[in-house]
């Protein structure tokens, strides 16, 4: 076995940053041991479902055809139910040895699985997202090791509009290391000047969940918005303002134009644009229109369209949209 590595390791938590980091690290020394037939992944397939664990069990005593040390990791474990995790904790009791298996539990992981691993003598970590009050202490640190420095007052502005999820702020503190430079600093003022306020953070936030397909993100977004007394036609407004701007310039991607030609087409601010472009780099045109044309739905639904309420209206395009 490789030096400090164990045959089983349990990984759980509401911390999605750090486990995602976690696979990372694993998927990099897996292929620097033994190329990338050394991983397998087994993983919902578009975030539905739950790893196959019948595929699982089929890998863990296959024949390898690398010389090096195999891997298996399954993600989203927690969706397991007794029928799926029975036969996978008889079959961590007896692993190959050049075998390591990897269980990531998004949440808490089953009584049953921590108990299993334990008497396998597998390794357990548990990584739990910081609490929304120690974010920003958390967000300048991070900055500082991305080379730039964040103040704590635009630490707190980014906790405040986007919300303590850690893979999300972890993305937008490496946008804002691109933007500020090496060496450079943000203020509160400067993300005061890249969204206007609270509620068009928020229209940006539910067109970005769009963008990135996460119709329960959308939702979420969506329903926060109206518990806030926005009104619907405005974030049809919003919303199809942001996607036809990401319609234009995927289709300038797809055409081959440089992604800093295409933000400069972009009539927003440099760094919006920036973010824009960057999330559309493996986005389906076709799912953007499509995206658009469920907004323009929503527009006539709003006008009389339909027998039922905005809230519902709105619901129904986010699912559509985001589908």
């Amino acid at each position: 076995m490789p030096e400090g590595m164990h045959a089983l390791y349990l990984i759980s938590g509401t911390d999605g940053a750090k486990i995602d980091a976690t696979r990372s690290r694993l998927r990099a020394r897996a292929e620097r041991e033994g190329g990338a037939a050394a991983l397998e992944v087994f993983e919902p397939g578009e975030g539905r479902g739950m790893p196959d664990h019948e595929a699982l069990l089929g890998a863990i005593p296959a024949m390898s055809l690398i010389d090096s040390r195999r891997y298996l990791l399954a993600d989203g474990v927690e969706r397991w139910r007794d029928r799926q995790l029975e036969p996978v904790l008889a079959a961590l009791a007896e692993l190959p040895p050049d075998l390591t298996v990897v269980l990531i539990a998004r949440a808490k992981a089953p009584a049953k699985l921590i108990k299993a691993v334990k008497a396998a003598k597998g390794e357990i970590h548990e990584f739990e997202a910081p609490k929304a009050r120690d974010m920003p202490r958390l967000l300048v640190a991070d900055a500082q090791r991305l080379g730039f420095r964040l103040e704590p007052v635009a630490a707190r502005v980014l906790v405040d509009r986007m919300g303590a999820n850690p893979v999300r702020l972890q993305h937008e503190l490496e946008r804002l290391a691109l933007w500020a430079g090496e060496g450079g600093a943000v203020s509160g003022a400067d993300l005061e000047a890249m969204v206007a306020d609270t509620s068009e953070a928020a229209v940006w936030s539910l067109s970005d969940a769009l963008l990135e397909r996460d119709a329960a993100g959308a939702l979420r977004i969506g329903e926060r918005l109206i518990e806030q007394g926005e009104n619907v036609t405005g974030l049809i407004y919003g919303l199809a303002s942001r996607l036809r701007s990401a319609c234009s310039a995927a289709g300038q991607l797809e055409e081959g134009v440089p992604p800093k030609q295409v933000e400069t087409s972009l009539k927003m601010h440099p760094y919006a644009a920036k973010l824009l472009v960057g999330r559309l780099r493996n986005t389906n045109v076709a799912d953007l229109r499509s995206a658009t044309i469920a907004l323009a739905d929503l527009e006539l639904w709003c006008r009389g369209g339909a027998d039922y309420g905005d809230e519902i209206a709105l619901t129904l395009a986010i699912r559509r949209a985001a589908s």
